[in-house]
């Protein structure tokens, strides 16, 4: 059995020199890694005074940014966005990477949203080269909607320690193919929440994310919605499938519901080992998964563990209840909390439909192996 760990960057912006919109590449002045991107922060971008801008591949960025006459790149765009603005993403095709560090404001959204032409969504392009399409780094108040983000090496979005994010309606398509971040150990995502208070995450796709088959073949998964340390936060209504790993992640987390998402197809096999799952909670507490389908993955459908050996200090409240959960390799697998099953402070199930499963419906292990353990 092998076992992950993801590390949080822990920022220290304050009395840093911040110094805008002009870093190509390395860490820059929000302390994350990046490659081929634009990094801007909040209090050294310009600003237009508009409740609305534009953005099209066809306009220009000196002109106004109007619907009649919109910017032409993302980073000119959202660089100077302001708390009560919408940054409207017309149709087309950005090949363009942007941090925003310390964007927003608790009484004023700003949001940044595509405008669909039919089913197609504005798309984000990292073309292999670039590491995320947007990142938001202790951000507040941000709504991201109806935007396609494919081909970033590490993660379509990025959000590291924000609060009151949304996340909605977008379609992340093979990100995390080939991740440059040391943090990573070579995973990849579709949209990865390091951090955050009352974050929503719903209505997105996210396909085919993870790394790419020679990173699996040695026992490297990724995950399509990837979220560690929230607090008091929603992910529902998602669609998660064909990842190289888990289709959805919920570690070290407070109060969270997962409710009504749809898991398939994933492909949790690490070289014979399964530590992902379709979803997957571990750590942190008050945690409720209710009527989700999780259906035809290659490992567990759904997986609860205590990894660190937490209980009763952590990993407890997890509450499974109305999920459907079909024809996976395996049903439910359930791990370390030294006995099986665990006690019902710690898990909690209640009207799953647990059918079909290749090897065993139920999958629990009681080794209390935690951290740097061997639990073989």
């Amino acid at each position: 059995m092998a076992f992950k760990k993801r590390w949080l960057v822990c920022l220290m912006l304050v009395g840093l020199p911040l110094t805008g919109c002009d870093t190509l590449g390395g860490e820059g002045e929000v302390g994350i890694p990046f490659v081929n991107g634009v990094e801007c922060l909040a209090d050294e971008a310009g600003s237009t005074a508009v409740d609305e801008l534009f953005v099209s591949p066809d306009g220009r960025d000196d002109d106004p940014g109007t619907a009649a006459a919109p910017f032409q790149t993302l980073v000119h765009a959202l660089c100077q966005a302001r708390p009560g603005q919408t940054i409207n993403i017309l149709p087309g095709v950005y090949r363009e990477s942007v941090i925003m560090g310390l964007f927003g404001r608790a009484d004023a959204p700003i949001i940044i949203q595509g405008v669909p032409d039919g089913d197609d969504l504005p798309v984000l392009d990292g073309e292999g080269t670039r590491t995320m399409g947007i990142a938001l780094v202790e951000s507040v108040n941000i709504v991201i909607a109806n935007l396609e983000f494919r081909n970033y090496t590490d993660e379509g979005l990025y959000v590291l320690v924000g609060a009151e994010i949304v996340i909605r309606g977008n379609r992340f398509v093979e990100n995390g193919r080939a991740s440059t971040d040391p943090e990573h150990d070579g995973e990849g995502f579709g949209v990865q929440v390091s951090g955050g208070k009352r974050i929503a995450i719903e209505n997105n796709e996210a396909a085919g994310n993870g790394p790419a088959p020679e990173r699996v073949a040695d026992g490297i998964l990724g995950t399509g919605i990837d979220t560690y340390e929230l607090e008091d936060s929603l992910i529902r209504d998602n669609y998660s499938h064909h990842n190289s790993g888990g289709g959805m992640l919920v570690e070290d987390s407070v109060n969270v519901l997962v409710e009504n998402n749809r898991i398939e197809a994933n492909e949790l096999d690490a070289g014979g080992d399964y530590w992902d799952g379709g979803i997957w909670v571990d750590g942190g507490h008050d945690i409720t998964l209710r009527g989700n389908e999780v259906r035809q993955n290659h490992g567990p459908g759904i997986q609860v563990s205590d990894e660190d050996v937490r209980f009763p200090g952590g990993s407890y409240g997890y509450v499974l209840e109305n999920n459907i959960i079909a024809d996976n390799e395996f049903g439910l697998y359930i791990w370390n909390w030294g006995q099986c099953m665990p006690p019902v402070t710690a898990v909690t199930l209640s009207q799953n439909s647990i059918t079909g499963s290749v090897q065993k419906d139920i999958w629990c292990e009681a080794w209390p192996c935690g951290e740097g353990e061997a639990c073989e």
